[in-house]
């Protein structure tokens, strides 16, 4: 009997965790998506309206972004400035909360060749919202 209670007790834990998983990955594909389609609408979303974006170098921690209304006017302005980003997510683990991923995001440079730069990324996602965002740049 207690061989039985412990398989049901792992299954219905592996379950919770399958959902949880494919929730936060539902909430990330789309935030990855929206940013490849400039859909600044989506892309705000997808953040809690206390949203955090943290901005991280060897030596430098940056508050980018606070709140859902000024991360709005931040993509605003990034897509205004005409430039085409790809973003591409190479691995990704997730753990809890958290998905942590490595991202590349490419565009064409003023000459028209293609350019790309790669950032480690972590989001926390909360009932189907992103509430912090941290980058970790070179």
């Amino acid at each position: 009997m207690k061989s039985i209670l412990l398989s049901i007790s792992v299954f219905v834990c592996v379950s919770a965790a399958n959902g949880q998983n494919e929730e936060l990955l539902r909430v990330f594909n789309d935030q990855v998506a929206a940013f490849n389609d400039g859909d600044v609408d989506r892309l705000t979303a997808n953040v809690t309206d206390d949203f955090k974006w943290f901005s991280l170098t060897a030596d430098t921690l940056l508050l980018e972004v606070e709140g859902k209304e000024n991360f709005r006017q931040s993509m605003k302005y990034y897509f205004s400035t005409g430039k085409k980003s790809v973003s591409a997510i190479e691995q990704y683990v997730i753990d809890g909360e958290r998905i942590s991923f490595r991202e590349v995001v490419s565009h064409k440079n003023k000459a028209g060749e293609t350019v790309s730069s790669s950032a480690m990324g972590i989001y926390q996602i909360q009932n189907g919202k992103i509430c912090r965002a941290w980058y970790f740049i070179d």
